[in-house]
């Protein structure tokens, strides 16, 4: 059984000219907008593909929905900031090992 389509093509031309001038922008912006530049393309992205996500992705689009708003201003509380993205990351590399089968339990 293959994967649900999740991006059209105009979904993905309009990300990808995002992250394109994102990176140019960057160039000019101090370093630490980079983080937030990346966190809205994530975002963007989950937004995008959540109407025709699988069930077994949906809970990580919304992670990555809520942890893009939760982490939009890190001036006010850069731990916090740093926190939120680690769980971040932890909620991605829970999907991944669970999709992927990574620890085997699959089997």
């Amino acid at each position: 059984m293959s994967p649900p389509l999740v991006l059209d093509e105009d979904d993905a031309v309009e990300l990808l000219a995002y992250l394109v001038t994102a990176a140019r922008t960057q160039m000019d912006e101090a370093a630490e907008y980079a983080p937030m530049r990346l966190l809205t393309a994530a975002g963007r992205l989950a937004e995008m593909i959540a109407p025709r996500a699988g069930t077994g992705l949906r809970p990580l689009l919304l992670d990555v929905r809520k942890g893009f708003s939760e982490t939009a201003v890190k001036a006010g509380d850069p731990g916090g900031y740093v926190e939120r993205l680690d769980a971040l990351c932890r909620s991605v590399a829970a999907h991944l090992v669970t999709s992927l089968d990574l620890d085997g339990s699959a089997s």
